[in-house]
Formats: C-alpha cells, sequence, structure tokens
C-alpha cells in the first residue's frame, strides 16, 4: 500500500462553467437589485448611495441581458431589459437639459469648479490648467494651507479672491475678474463647513456666485448633514430675485434625491445644452461618477461643458460657458 496522498481533483471544464454562470448570476443579481433600490432614495440614505451609480448599473445591466439571452432564460431577460431602459432614461434625461445658442449676444461668462484634492502631489500642474482655463469666475476645492503658497499665481491675475483655508479637506477659494460688490463666508452643518456668497455685477445685472462644497454622505449622521447644507444652499439661492450661479462638489449626481431636493426646492437646475452625467470623480475606477456640478437661476444657459485633464486630483475640473437665454 502506498502513503501517498491520492491526487487532487483537476477542476474539470464543468466545474469550471458552473463557477462561471455562479458568478454571472451574482452580478445580475447585484446589479439588477441596486437599480431598483436605488430608486427609493427619498426613503432612506442607504438607497440614495445607491442611486449614484447609474452608469454602472447600466453597462451591468446591459452584460445581465446577454447573459440571460446566451442562458435563454425568458424571465431574466425581461427583467434585465426593463431595468437596462430605466437606468438609461435616467441617465438620458441629463443629456441636455437645455438648448444651444448658435450666437449668443454677449461673450459667454466662463466659469470654473475644481476639486484640486488636498493631497495632491502636482500641485503646480492643477494650478497651470486652471489660469490656462482663463475663466471669469473660478472656484477651488480642497485647499488648505499647504496650497496658500501655489495660489499666489490665480492672487495676482484676478482682481478680487476669498480663500477659507483653514478647513482641511474642505477649505475653498474663489477668484472672479467681474466687479465686485459684497462677498461672505457662510458656515452651515455642525461641522460648521464653509459656503462662499460673492455679488458681482455681470454687463450691468446683479449676479449672485455661491460656492460649496458638501460632506460626502457616506452614513447616517453624514447624509442627514449633507442633505441640510444642500437645503440650505436651496433656501439662499430661492431668496435671492437676481441671477445665480451655484457650482462645487456637491457629492451628488445629477439623478440622487439630494439633486432634486436642490433642484425643486431653489429655482436651480443645470440648464445645459451639454451632457452633465460623464464622471469628474474617481479618475481609472470602476465606480466614477459626475458630483461636480454648475446649476444656474434665472435665465442663465449653459451653451458649453468641457471636464478638464488628470492633473494630480481624483477630480476633473469642470469649466462652463454660461449665456443668458433670449427672451
Amino acid at each position: 500500500m502506498s502513503d501517498d496522498p491520492p491526487p487532487a481533483d483537476k477542476p474539470t471544464l464543468f466545474k469550471l462553467s458552473v463557477s462561471v454562470v455562479g458568478f454571472c448570476e451574482v452580478i445580475a443579481f447585484l446589479s439588477l437589485t441596486c437599480t431598483w433600490l436605488g430608486s427609493l432614495g427619498r426613503h432612506g440614505w442607504v438607497f440614495d448611495l445607491l442611486s449614484h451609480f447609474r452608469l454602472q448599473y447600466l453597462v451591468a445591466c446591459a452584460a445581465v441581458l446577454l447573459f440571460a439571452l446566451l442562458r435563454r432564460r425568458t424571465s431574466l431577460v425581461l427583467f434585465s431589459l426593463i431595468s437596462l431602459l430605466w437606468n438609461a432614461q435616467i441617465i438620458h434625461a441629463y443629456h441636455q437639459t437645455a438648448q444651444a445658442v448658435a450666437a449668443p449676444s454677449e461673450k459667454p461668462l466662463r466659469v470654473m469648479t475644481f476639486n484640486v484634492q488636498t493631497e495632491n502631489k502636482t500641485p503646480h500642474a492643477a494650478i497651470h490648467h486652471v489660469l490656462a482655463s482663463d475663466a471669469d469666475i473660478v472656484c477651488l476645492l480642497e485647499v488648505d494651507e499647504t496650497w496658500r503658497a501655489n495660489l499666489e499665481p490665480l492672487r495676482l491675475k484676478y482682481p478680487h479672491r476669498v480663500e477659507e483655508l483653514n478647513d482641511g479637506n474642505f477649505g475653498i477659494a474663489c477668484y472672479t475678474r467681474l466687479p465686485l460688490k459684497s462677498l461672505e463666508a457662510r458656515r452651515y452643518t455642525i461641522w460648521r463647513l464653509p459656503t462662499l456668497v460673492l455679488n458681482l455685477d455681470h454687463h450691468g445685472s446683479p449676479l449672485t456666485f455661491i460656492g460649496a462644497h458638501t460632506i460626502p454622505p457616506m452614513g447616517g449622521l453624514s447624509a442627514h448633514e449633507w442633505r441640510e447644507h444642500l437645503s440650505a444652499i436651496a433656501a439662499l439661492a430661492a431668496s435671492l430675485s437676481g441671477e445665480v450661479i451655484v457650482a462645487g462638489d456637491f457629492n451628488a449626481t445629477p439623478w440622487c434625491e439630494g439633486m432634486r431636493l436642490l433642484r425643486e426646492n431653489s429655482g436651480l437646475d443645470f440648464r445645459s445644452a451639454d451632457p452633465v452625467w460623464p464622471p469628474t470623480w474617481g479618475l481609472y475606477l470602476p465606480m466614477m461618477i459626475p458630483i461636480d456640478h454648475v446649476l444656474t437661476k434665472r435665465g442663465l444657459t449653459v451653451q458649453k461643458r468641457t471636464l478638464g485633464p488628470e492633473t494630480g486630483s481624483d477630480h476633473r475640473s469642470v469649466t462652463v460657458e454660461i449665456t443668458r437665454s433670449t427672451p
């Protein structure tokens, strides 16, 4: 009798096939379930957190549909097709939210918002990109004391500025060449996060620019404060009678519940001739989502929207050209 252990079973094609099918079943269950749970955002922060990944669900549902067709599973084909169309129509709703103007009557107002990331290893590249954009209004996020020297070129370029650099990852700074009437830094939530309010003159009309960075809604308390911050911005915008632009990192996708409440309660909207669904955060990650936005009010329309290149941050900048809508 030999004392050698029996040879291990070699994986067979059947076993490999079963494991692949099982993996596909799990992906199918997760993608389809999250698609519909993400539509219940108003009923809980966890559901709203799931709502952010519509782009990923769209791709996953397409894969599930193909898998179901190959396996000839009629019920799964139907369910995945409905889920695919549901995600597609949600995303498509933000493909074009305003009509483009062929020949604006005045020079567009250029606005940039950019979360440069506090730990950015190439701050000079980020600042060079900001300078090259030549925006009329610049809103930078995640600028702390370590960024103070790097911001000097912007102080030289723009005659007006307001900087709140002592707030860690929620430091914020705004720069503008528009005539400045007044400015203030308001603080919201229990963490007293700064929101900058600049009262400007735009071709002879009053314009209020609001720059903000909300906390990520990654837990019960954080989600509550996130909504409170968005609600405070909405109330502020609703109280203003003139033109309003709100820009920043909202940690909110266009289709989440927090963004819906902000738009409904403020009069703000994307009003963009270009899509607002392309991802701005999570570069090179499978969970890339659009959370950096510019919203307008009182007849202002975004005629062009451009995402910046990779410059050391996990965000891309958003630069827009804004015009007044024709009566």
